[in-house]
């Protein structure tokens, strides 16, 4: 398949990932992420996906033992885009361009060469946690099994493509997760922060996800397309998919040793769409009051402050707030492509750069061919020193409704999309739970730990235990008790308390064995400890 570089320097970059040149381009940076059935390269200029050596696919599957021939991704990355208030120009930058794995972001925040020595991919535990003092956005605890973190920017002219393109003023945090258990074993998450470091208001923004996915050895049948809602029922349970791009073939290839998966991108979170007066999510609060804690709880009853019952109040839940989602999919090919910010611009915001027309969604399945495509959300403004977040999950599964060669327990599904659904049901599920489900609750809580003391003694406890905390200030108390699994098993104080010490019984004589957590939450913040129940 065709690949060719543009620009010079960015041929540089790409000859960066190599082995033979690593040592001089290292800042120019790949790294893995392996530790469950996908592995996948990222990059600390914003491409991922891609193989490090920038001419060939960097996302491989691996399914009952058989690492698939080919990769699942030839290369993508994010877009960013938004309106000049002064000229009326469109500007976009991009972390990945198909027609020849053009990227116009560097490594490191704003201001930064590119050889500074924080500028680099931090992999956990190999040279984790990024250092706080040079990088106090950077997370200090990994979430995942394999997390890893680093910085981009676009504020070097030198980045971007000749022509009509210049920087927008942005810098990217990137970070990835991936655990490796049965639930979400096929999918790996990536989130994005990109913040206005411009000096004024960027205006009409949008952010998307472009994606290049060459599936097998790279031939030009693959097919494409997404869902905006939809149920499946599978297994008597009804399952709700939305805001999915994906792409899958029909024909095995002779290189493959069983019929080829689909790969699919699930945009988990979008750029908030919060307008005074509305009630964009239906939920009864106004949009203002989304985020509002004193709204909550002068307004609401208890039992309505948390309603996905993930341990986390919908105050501070970006999950429970309303979304912009994916409002365009735009598939394009080689032949027809945006290639100047104009054209990118109006593919971000659901335009046919033909026609003019606005037409968002390309969910009709085309011909087979080498299909790429761009899912984005928008458009929203960005003030200054301000983020918006980009939340997707990257999911491959197994489909067909007659797989040659499969080995045993292939699933049989007649459609990719009805396969997607029950792995895209653990994505959704994964980050609606604020990564509780296998990481458990502690490690979650104490990255937000609260001004206030907790201790549990004794520790373990056999039947009975006494909890001691205290406050700066009087305020409305909750303490709960949760299981490893993130459950409410029993809420031991509610209401509310005046300053200083305070001390409670723990009662655990119906408890089983076991790890437990309790949660210490006020107003403005909240602690955990964990303790155990011996018997």
């Amino acid at each position: 398949m065709r690949r060719y570089f543009l620009v010079l320097c960015l041929m540089i970059c790409f000859v960066a990932g190599t082995s033979t040149s690593r040592v001089v381009y290292r800042e120019y940076q790949h790294a893995r992420h392996d530790i469950n059935n996908l592995t996948m390269v990222i990059s600390n200029f914003g491409t991922f996906g891609q193989h490090e050596s920038g001419n060939t696919g960097g996302l491989w599957w691996l399914y009952s033992g058989y690492w698939l021939i080919g990769a699942y991704i030839y290369g993508a990355g994010i877009w960013f885009g938004t309106i000049d208030s002064l000229t009326g120009d469109t500007l976009v930058t991009i972390g990945y361009g198909p027609s020849g794995g053009q990227f116009e972001f560097g490594p490191g925040l704003s201001g930064w060469p590119v050889t500074h020595p924080a500028a680099v991919i931090y992999l956990y535990p190999n040279n984790w946690p990024p250092p706080a003092e040079t990088l106090p956005m950077a997370p200090q605890e990994p979430i995942s099994d394999q997390d890893s973190w680093c910085c981009f920017n676009d504020c070097d002219s030198a980045y971007h493509m000749p022509g009509d393109t210049r920087p927008i003023g942005i810098e990217v945090y990137q970070v990835v997760y991936l655990w490796d258990c049965t639930e979400v074993v096929d999918i790996i998450f990536l989130a994005y922060d990109v913040k206005n470091v411009s000096g004024s208001r960027l205006h009409d923004c949008y952010i998307g996800l472009c994606t290049d996915c060459d599936m097998g050895s790279e031939g030009a049948d693959e097919l494409s397309s997404g869902v905006l809602y939809g149920e499946y029922v599978i297994d008597d349970d009804t399952i709700i998919v939305d805001d999915v791009a994906y792409q899958w073939q029909e024909v095995q290839e002779g290189a493959w040793p069983i019929f080829p998966g689909v790969i699919g991108f699930d945009l988990l979170q979008t750029p908030f769409d919060l307008e005074p007066g509305q009630d964009k999510d239906g939920d009864g609060i106004p949009d203002q009051y989304e985020r509002d804690s004193a709204y909550y709880w002068n307004s609401l009853p208890q039992w309505q402050w948390d309603a996905d019952l993930d341990g986390v109040p919908d105050w501070r839940d970006p999950s429970e707030w309303p979304q912009f989602g994916m409002t365009a999919l735009k598939r394009f090919t080689l032949d027809l492509e945006p290639y100047i910010d104009a054209d990118r611009y109006a593919t971000l915001a659901g335009y046919n750069i033909l026609t003019g027309m606005y037409e968002p969604y390309d969910t009709v399945i085309p011909d087979p061919s080498d299909q790429r495509f761009l899912m984005s959300s928008g458009p929203f403004d960005l003030d200054s020193d301000s983020t918006v977040t980009l939340v997707f999950g990257i999911m491959v599964t197994a489909w067909s409704d007659d797989p040659p060669g499969a080995p045993p327990g292939y699933p049989i599904f007649e459609t990719p999309d009805s396969a997607l659904a029950l792995v895209d049901d653990w994505a959704q599920l994964y980050y609606d739970m604020y990564w509780f489900l296998y990481t458990g609750i502690e490690r979650n809580f104490e990255l937000r730990n609260a001004n206030c003391g907790m201790t549990i003694s004794s520790n373990p406890v056999a039947f009975d235990g006494n909890v001691r905390f205290s406050l700066t200030q009087p305020c409305y108390v909750t303490l709960k008790l949760y299981n490893t699994l993130g459950q409410l098993v029993k809420t031991l104080f509610e209401g509310p308390i005046s300053a200083g010490d305070h001390e409670l019984r723990l009662d655990a004589s119906n408890f089983s064995h076991g790890t437990y957590f309790l949660v210490l939450e006020t107003p403005e913040a909240r602690r955990s400890q964990s303790f155990i129940v011996v018997r």
